[in-house]
């Protein structure tokens, strides 16, 4: 009978441990997933001034939005070769990662959690960029970040790349020598444009998510940087950054089939005249079948293969004011003449396309024009005596047979002098749809049908 009872015991022990592990899985749900992403001056983020008001806050993230777009546009100039790896160095990658992002000019934050157990992190959220990576102790020369550091060490899932891994081929550059080093530990060096830079190991580790609705999902053996240096423009609000671009070392990339090879975003107005009522909402991320964009105005482009492989190009073939066509110049039509990026807050157009859109603005709206006074807009209207009845054009931006049409909050941002202003400026080289003119969309990256989809919505409301 003892025996029996053992048995029974022995049973029951191995049935709870089963119904743990089959717990843990927490396998992504069949129509996927979403996640909160904060913009920096919404009240959920930890970079909230109440001190600044919202055309306040717009000024800064202008400035932000300039630096940015001047370093995407030089990582595509022909002075990127000075930062590219030698190809006489028997075999090796070494040298530093010059990234496309300044590493403070960021606009989202997401938080992840690494390891096991799950240890929370809140990072930039940015589709400039793609390696995945926090900061670890020890971390001998790091920014004071006011979260604690990520030890690997007290993690059961955390596994240190070697030079001869997958995920290492795939850095730009590493601190990786010859065949001699292939079991050596990945080092990478990924240096951003205003010379901050992260060094450490490739790692590969479990990341969780906690879903809007309240569960948690995760994902093993995601390669990621486990940062044991790092200095420079960071910002102590946040502990490292999750990539969301095109490479293969982005979270997209990785997630790959688990996510169906889709994503999308939904971005509530951030600087509009009704973004105080909506201050305290975030916008969301989606990851798999949530992240499918249809319905009746969805329209589709393909994504066309740039000369970076992080960002996601299109290529704009026109544009309309109020249904009247622009007559542009050269860079308004052609294969891959656009980047569609969420950390850029303005859209910036080459000067052929830029200049005759705002001559015909000029003529559709025929309101006093004013100058900004630090130059941080090029084209501003005075509405302060505007009539009551007066709307801006709407902006119609032709990708192909799909038309993007942009509403005033879209196009113009409101400032505190009474002036409105044109929420474009002038891409150096390089076009770049921003954040304003996306935001109460639905924008979804089929990476694996190679198109990106646009619908009209209220992101606010939506329960996408």
């Amino acid at each position: 009978m003892a025996a029996s009872a053992s048995f029974a015991a022995l049973d029951l022990l191995l049935l709870l441990s089963l119904c743990l592990i089959v717990i843990s899985l927490k396998p992504m749900p069949t129509n996927g997933f979403a996640v909160d992403l904060i913009h920096r001056d919404s009240l959920r983020s930890p970079l909230y001034d109440a001190s600044l008001s919202a055309p306040q806050r717009l000024r800064a993230a202008a400035r932000r939005s300039h630096a940015r777009a001047e370093l995407l546009s030089r990582t595509l100039s022909p002075a990127r070769a000075a930062t590219a790896p030698s190809s006489d160095n028997d075999g090796s990658n070494n040298g530093s990662i010059e990234s496309e992002v300044v590493a403070n000019n960021f606009e989202y934050l997401m938080t992840i959690h690494v390891g096991s157990p799950p240890n929370k992190i809140l990072a930039i959220a940015d589709t400039g960029s793609d390696l995945i990576w926090t900061n670890c102790d020890p971390c001998q020369q790091c920014y004071q970040q006011d979260a604690p550091l990520f030890d690997p060490r007290s993690s059961s899932t955390y596994s240190d790349l070697t030079c001869g891994s997958s995920p290492c081929s795939q850095l730009p550059a590493t601190e990786c020598g010859g065949v001699d080093q292939q079991s050596s530990a990945c080092k990478y060096v990924y240096t951003y444009g205003d010379g901050s830079h992260t060094v450490g190991n490739l790692a590969s580790e479990t990341l969780t998510f906690q879903t809007v609705g309240g569960r948690r999902v995760n994902f093993p053996n995601v390669s990621f940087g486990c940062s044991h240096e790092s200095q420079g423009t960071f910002d102590r609000h946040s502990a490292g950054l999750v990539g969301l671009g095109g490479g293969p070392l982005s979270l997209v990339s990785q997630l790959g089939p688990a996510i169906q090879h889709k994503f999308s975003y939904c971005l509530i107005p951030s600087y509009a005249a009704a973004a105080n009522s909506s201050a305290n909402l975030t916008s969301r991320l989606s990851f798999g079948a949530g992240a499918v964009v249809d319905g009746r105005d969805a329209v589709s482009m393909p994504l066309v293969d740039g000369e970076v492989q992080t960002f996601y190009t299109v290529s704009l073939d026109g544009i309309s004011v109020g249904g009247e066509d622009v007559d542009v110049q050269g860079g308004g039509s052609g294969d891959g003449n656009i980047i569609v990026d969420s950390g850029t807050t303005l859209t910036y157009l080459v000067p052929g396309v830029l200049r005759p859109l705002e001559a015909k603005l000029k003529r559709s709206i025929q309101l006093p024009i004013v100058k900004d006074p630090e130059g941080l807009f090029e084209l501003c209207f005075d509405i302060s005596n505007a009539a009551s009845d007066f709307e801006f054009p709407e902006i119609a931006l032709r990708f192909g047979a799909a038309a993007v049409v942009l509403s005033a909050s879209n196009a113009f941002v409101r400032q505190e002098d009474g002036a409105a202003c044109l929420a474009m400026a002038t891409g150096s080289g390089l076009s770049i749809l921003g954040n304003i003119a996306q935001q109460n969309f639905h924008i979804g990256y089929d990476l694996q049908e190679r198109k990106l989809s646009f619908a009209k919505t209220d992101c606010a409301t939506t329960s996408i």
